[in-house]
């Protein structure tokens, strides 16, 4: 999500102060809740075309009527609406019109999937027969041409920075959708366990989510092609940070990898300002110009570090490719079983758990291009899928039984379904893709929410 926050004009006088930014993050076990981050495609049916922000019945359109019609509060970026927010949930836009909700915080699934429906409802609503929305992995027809710029200042800046340290920089900013959980934790141990374990499994998931084979309207080769746009995006903010893998880190060490990371930019009187690859570290000692570094600032540092698993005062879990309603609801689903139940998740942790960085980042490269047909020296992934779903149906299980509600193990179905049938999201993507021709509007109009 990359909504503009209230600033902290606090002044960073020392480490300790990010090293309590952290720690207030931290909550009592029995408050812990979760979040659900998805993004979709938003097409034009008259034409096939991406809707562009400043068209008549462009997103300035789109909010204006969702905040005029459903109650949301609008923010804004000079004279443009680019977000909208309502009761804990906003609404934004990713830099190629890809259309965030990133949700209320919840307790259970059976919340998130209302709250999913009744943003499909309202949106649909508003949008009538003209926009169709849909979610994908990639965007599998058009070029990057072709998909219009979303007029928010922070982009502007990403935009030239990208290429200078990667060549899918732009894939991944105006090509991509994801669905991500965003968890808590209630101390600095959990944390470094939650990032810790999640890393680990993390490749397994992304296999049973891949969802991205096509591109520029052609196959790609790959299962996941989003996954492997991160691999080229930026090695200094993204993958799989070696001190994750190791026992015994905390907040410092994650404070640590934060403050060596290159910056984007600050935000002064409501403007970006480009800082163009300087340490925060550097910015927090020296300054930049006759600006000192505040608290608002490391908070928006952290929102431009893309590790696969990532720390803000909750965690995000980043590596699936964004799909059907049912897979975009099974996401949050496992994680929850996995992470908050201490049994699901000692059997996780297990998971690789031998494995070195090096081998497990390669696993990651086959899972890209393979799914769950990957076999590599972390072993069988559709075998440890079928591990990981069960750990997460059980945990679910005891997590329910503990709050006097009904399990969400039924929201791992989807995830059983590919199992079963072998097929992952990628797979039955490209059949249709060979169904309807490679037509564009045909698939956009038999995938469309």
């Amino acid at each position: 999500m990359s909504r503009d926050m209230k600033q902290d004009l606090d002044k960073i006088e020392d480490r300790d102060q990010l090293i309590d930014y952290f720690r207030s993050g931290e909550k009592d076990p029995s408050r812990r809740a979760f979040g659900t981050e998805h993004e979709k495609f938003v097409f034009r049916r008259d034409n096939g075309k991406l809707l562009s922000f400043e068209e008549e019945g462009g997103f300035g359109d789109l909010f204006a009527d969702i905040a005029e019609r459903f109650g949301y509060e609008a923010s804004y970026d000079h004279g443009h609406i680019v977000a909208l927010e309502r009761d804990g949930a906003a609404l934004t836009l990713e830099p190629g019109g890809q259309f965030e909700l990133s949700g209320a915080i919840t307790q259970t699934v059976f919340e998130t999937a209302a709250e999913f429906d009744q943003h499909i409802r309202e949106i649909k609503e508003v949008a009538g027969d003209r926009l169709a929305f849909v979610s994908w992995g990639m965007n599998p027809f058009d070029t990057l041409d072709e998909i219009p710029w979303m007029p928010k200042s922070r982009y502007g800046i990403m935009r030239e920075y990208m290429p200078k340290v990667g060549d899918r920089g732009l894939w991944m900013m105006k090509k991509t959708c994801t669905v991500q959980g965003n968890y808590d934790y209630t101390s600095e141990e959990d944390a470094a366990d939650i990032l810790r374990t999640a890393l680990r499994v993390s490749p397994v998931v992304s296999a049973m989510f891949c969802n991205s084979p096509l591109a520029d309207g052609a196959p790609n080769g790959m299962q996941s092609y989003r996954c492997h746009i991160w691999t080229r995006t930026d090695p200094d903010r993204t993958g799989f940070p070696d001190f994750m893998y190791d026992e015994g880190w905390g907040y410092s060490e994650y404070l640590e990898y934060v403050l060596d990371v290159p910056m984007y930019f600050i935000r002064r009187d409501g403007e970006y300002v480009a800082m163009h690859g300087k340490p925060f570290r550097e910015f927090m000692e020296e300054g930049h110009g006759d600006w000192v570094a505040r608290m608002g600032d490391f908070e928006l540092h952290l929102s431009t570090i893309f590790p696969e698993v990532r720390m803000k005062k909750y965690i995000e879990t980043r590596g699936a490719d964004a799909g059907t309603r049912e897979m975009m609801l099974a996401l949050p689903a496992l994680w929850k079983g996995l992470l908050y139940s201490e049994s699901a998740r000692a059997g996780a942790r297990q998971m690789m758990v031998s494995t070195c960085p090096e081998k497990h980042r390669a696993c990651f490269d086959q899972v890209y291009r393979l799914g769950i047909r990957a076999e590599t020296q972390c072993g069988s992934f559709r075998e440890m899928a079928e591990e990981l779903v069960s750990l997460a149906g059980q945990g679910l299980d005891e997590l329910a039984k503990e709050a006097g509600h009904d399990s969400e193990r039924v929201f791992l179905e989807p995830l059983e379904q590919v199992l079963k049938d072998a097929k992952t999201p990628a797979d039955r993507l490209l059949e249709s893709f060979e169904e309807h021709g490679g037509d564009k509007m045909a698939m956009v109009n038999a995938w469309e929410f």
